[in-house]
């Protein structure tokens, strides 16, 4: 009876035990990326954050200045000048979900060669933002490849300065930024999106004689809603925090200050003219831009979901 009461009460303890070694082993594993996160994540954040309030140019101490950096980028036309060229960006990301959503519907219905397609459609993504944006520069340059197909075709009147006009430079980051670089990545996402589709579903229509298009306004479409949703709101983000490494090679902020977005106009702030501190003020309203965008994102899927 004794012995028994032994090995009951040994039970628990050891469950506990086991808990205990299980819990600092996953500490001992996470604490090393806790770490990193803190001293590359928050720490520069952090800082970042007080610098938006200094006039510190890179070296030297920390002059506090208090909200004046924000003041001065309120009355800058640089600033305003980026946010136009930031929004004008945004109203390219229609187009560039449309044009891979029906390149998925028609390589998902059955085009001949499709395999072919889909890995050509998503080759530019393998390149890279940087590379891209060297190829387009030179694509696009005045005595380029685009003009040359112009002008031997007899449309000289189409061979334009497209990177040396400021609406046109702008346009052509739009075009190709917004939508050209979307397509490689939007459609390999729309086709695995479409691949989880109920086939019964598509089978039920057949029979009852809808064609490829009611098929697929009224099940493909409402079947991955949440995927369009979710390309979005990557594409905004893609718009608005991560176009600086494309811009830099394909055309360098330029010409003037015509294709400057935040991202891009901080960095010059920042790295070309040293204005650290003016520079992370920039950076805060950008972060703040970005964190409304998540909330939004966080939001749509609990939405979704429900």
């Amino acid at each position: 009876m004794d012995l028994l009461k032994t090995a009951r009460s040994w039970q628990p303890r050891k469950r506990a035990s086991l808990q205990t070694q299980e819990n600092r082993d996953a500490l001992l594993l996470i604490t090393p990326l806790m770490i990193l996160t803190v001293v590359f994540i928050f720490f520069p954040m952090g800082s970042n954050f007080v610098y938006s309030f200094t006039d510190w140019r890179g070296f030297g101490a920390l002059n506090w200045i208090g909200f004046d950096n924000f003041w001065t980028m309120f009355r800058d036309e640089r600033f305003w000048q980026s946010v136009k060229n930031t929004l004008i960006l945004l109203l390219f990301i229609p187009l560039g979900v449309f044009i891979p959503l029906c390149l998925a519907a028609l390589l998902r219905g059955g085009l001949k060669g499709w395999r072919f397609f889909r890995a050509v459609i998503y080759l530019p993504q393998v390149l890279g933002y940087v590379i891209l944006g060297m190829i387009f520069n030179l694509f696009l340059r005045s005595n380029g490849p685009l003009n040359s197909l112009f002008e031997m075709a007899g449309l000289e009147a189409w061979a334009l300065d497209w990177l040396n006009r400021p609406l046109l430079a702008l346009l052509s980051l739009g075009t190709v930024y917004g939508v050209f670089l979307r397509i490689g990545f939007g459609t390999i996402y729309f086709l695995a999106a479409m691949g989880s589709v109920d086939e019964q579903l598509y089978e039920a229509a057949r029979v009852d004689g809808a064609g490829w298009w009611t098929r697929f306004w009224h099940i493909t479409l409402p079947s991955i809603r949440f995927n369009i949703e979710f390309l979005v709101v990557m594409s905004v983000i893609e718009n608005v925090a991560r176009a600086f490494s494309f811009i830099y090679t394909f055309s360098r902020g330029g010409p003037g200050y015509s294709t400057h977005t935040l991202e891009y106009s901080l960095y010059t702030l920042g790295f070309t003219n040293g204005r650290i501190g003016y520079a992370s003020a920039w950076s805060v309203i950008l972060f703040f831009i970005c964190a409304v965008i998540a909330i939004m994102q966080i939001r749509l899927m609990r939405w979704n979901d429900e």
